[in-house]
């Protein structure tokens, strides 16, 4: 069996390579991509089980690139975990996703790498 795919779509460096080395770590197969248009060509060809989020990006933030996955037929389905800075953003954000589904940078690794395992199945789960 394949490890899960998990696509992180996050333009700060430091938190997208923080990012890959904890869900590699578990054992999860990691895609990253540092923008949002990025973000929406590796989900067309990977297609991952989970997407986690940014939503302050260069180009294509995340709100957009949200809506786009969710009106393409192949990735509509796709789960998403967004991880923002934006404070502001946060109830809108919970409102659409759910409550679990919002962490704020800092975030808890712990409690992120937990929803991840709940959404996907565990690293083990296949894509």
């Amino acid at each position: 069996m394949s490890a899960t795919r998990v696509l992180v779509v996050e333009d700060d460096p430091s938190v997208r390579g923080l990012l890959q080395t904890l869900l590699s770590a578990e054992g999860y197969d990691v895609t990253t991509a540092a923008d949002g248009l990025a973000g929406l060509v590796k989900a067309a060809s990977v297609h991952p089980a989970l997407m986690l989020l940014d939503l302050m990006m260069p180009d294509l933030g995340g709100v957009r690139v949200l809506e786009e996955v969710r009106e393409d037929p192949e990735l509509s389905k796709t789960p998403v975990i967004v991880v923002t800075g934006k404070i502001d953003a946060v109830p809108g954000m919970r409102a659409l996703l759910g409550e679990d589904r919002v962490f704020v940078k800092p975030f808890a690794v712990a409690e992120l790498l937990t929803k991840v395992a709940e959404i996907t199945g565990g690293p083990e789960a296949g894509a």
